[in-house]
């Protein structure tokens, strides 16, 4: 392996291509940066959220009865198709 040392008299060079690829780069997280920002400050600008607890759990409430619901009439319908297969099978 070759070892590299490092004095006050090493000298490294770019290429324009490699500056101007640093630069865009740079310029392009500064930018991100400002827009992130200032989405920020929107955000905390806006108004909150205008859900109470108390009506999330009613909601999710009635979210619950009602996939019970659906899985109660899934299963009366299950067995109905279970009744219409055997009767179609006895009549083959």
């Amino acid at each position: 392996m070759s070892e590299v040392s490092v004095s006050e008299n090493s000298k490294f060079t770019l290429s324009l291509k490699s500056i101007i690829t640093i630069v865009i780069v740079t310029s392009g997280f500064v930018g991100q940066y400002y827009v992130l920002s200032n989405e920020i400050a929107e955000a905390k600008r806006l108004p909150e959220s205008e859900i109470s607890r108390s009506e999330l759990d009613l909601k999710l409430q009635l979210i619950s009865k009602t996939v019970i619901s659906n899985a109660e009439k899934l299963n009366k319908i299950e067995t109905q198709i279970e009744k219409i297969e055997g009767r179609v099978y006895e009549l083959k």
